[in-house]
């Protein structure tokens, strides 16, 4: 997996299993436990005290409406996009996909709310502005 990214980003750095790295300006981690055969892909975005009650509706209608394989997730109170998968039937075109996904849902956090261009259903209720400084 760390060949792959490798391959598809021009820098990166490896600590243990976790490994990270700049893509379209955004800091990005992929983390993986191969005795447990899963991996995540994450970035931040916000502190969690920085989020309003309707912003958190949105996230949570984005997650089933227009987030596909990446999804908003918390820990530690800060928001994070994540991409969660079992490592072993993972393959080059799903982890590329799975970095622009999670990197693509950070960026769009406060407008489209978005990890593409598809989306399920009636995502209108999405719009809004950014709410708080992003990390």
């Amino acid at each position: 997996m760390h060949a792959i990214i490798k391959a598809y980003i021009v820098e990166s750095q490896i600590d243990g299993n976790v490994m990270q790295f700049s893509y379209n300006e955004r800091t990005i981690y992929c983390i993986s436990d191969t005795q447990h055969d899963r991996m995540r892909i994450i970035a931040t975005i916000i502190e969690l005290n920085e989020l309003t009650e309707d912003i958190k509706d949105k996230l949570l209608i984005s997650n089933f409406h227009s987030a596909l394989d990446a999804r908003y997730a918390v820990s530690d109170d800060v928001l994070y996009t994540a991409f969660i998968h079992p490592l072993s039937p993972l393959t080059e075109g799903e982890l590329e996909s799975a970095i622009r996904q999670v990197a693509t849902l950070a960026d769009t956090f406060g407008t489209t709310y978005s990890s593409g261009d598809l989306s399920y259903g009636d995502s209108s209720e999405l719009d809004d502005e950014p709410t708080g400084a992003q990390i």
